[in-house]
C-alpha cells in the first residue's frame, strides 16, 4: 500500500472527489427527474383551455332553491315564550321570541294554529338540558328543531322555516 502512495500522492484526495462528483451528479439526476413530474402533473391535471373557455362562455343562471326573503313570504310572530330549565339552585329562565315564515297567502291559517305551534315550541324547549343551552352549536340546532315543528303543525307548504328573533338564557 505504501508503493501505492508513493506512485500516486494523491491517491487520497480522489477519492472524496469521485464521491463528492457522484452526489453531483445524482442531484442533477433527482432534479431532473422531479422537474418532469412536475411537469407531468401540471400537464395532465390541469383543466384543459376548451372546457374553461366554454364555462366562461355559458351566461346561464344557477338553479338553486328560491330565496326566502321574497315577495310572497309572510311572517307569523309567536308569543314571547318564556321556560324555567334545571332544577333548584340550577334554575335558569330562556326567553324565545320567534318567527313562522309561511307563503304570503297562508298567514291567516299559520295566525290560526299559532297556539298549537308555540305548544309543540315548549314541549321541545322544556325537554332540553341547561348544558345543552350553553354549548357552541346549540343554536343552529335549535332553529332546526323548531323548524322540523312548525313543519309537522302546519306542513311542509306552508312552513318555510323559524326565524329566532331574541333569544335570551338567565
Amino acid at each position: 500500500m505504501a508503493a501505492d502512495n508513493a506512485r500516486n500522492p494523491n491517491a487520497d484526495d480522489a477519492a472524496p472527489a469521485e464521491s463528492g462528483g457522484n452526489l453531483l451528479v445524482s442531484s442533477a439526476i433527482i432534479a431532473v427527474i422531479c422537474g418532469a413530474a412536475a411537469f407531468g402533473v401540471v400537464y395532465f391535471l390541469a383543466p384543459s383551455g376548451e372546457s374553461e373557455s366554454a364555462a366562461c362562455a355559458v351566461t346561464t343562471h344557477a338553479e338553486g332553491p328560491p330565496p326566502l326573503a321574497s315577495a310572497d313570504t309572510g311572517y307569523v310572530e309567536l308569543e314571547d315564550m318564556l321556560i324555567t330549565v334545571g332544577d333548584g339552585a340550577n334554575a335558569r329562565y330562556v326567553k324565545v321570541n320567534a318567527v313562522v315564515m309561511t307563503p304570503a297567502a297562508e298567514v291567516e291559517a299559520v295566525q290560526a294554529a299559532s297556539p298549537m305551534l308555540q305548544d309543540a315550541f315548549l314541549t321541545y324547549l322544556r325537554a332540553i338540558d341547561v348544558s345543552d343551552f350553553e354549548a357552541e352549536a346549540f343554536y343552529p340546532d335549535l332553529k332546526e328543531q323548531l323548524s322540523r315543528r312548525a313543519e309537522l303543525v302546519l306542513g311542509a307548504e306552508r312552513a318555510r322555516g323559524v326565524l329566532i328573533t331574541e333569544f335570551m338564557l338567565r
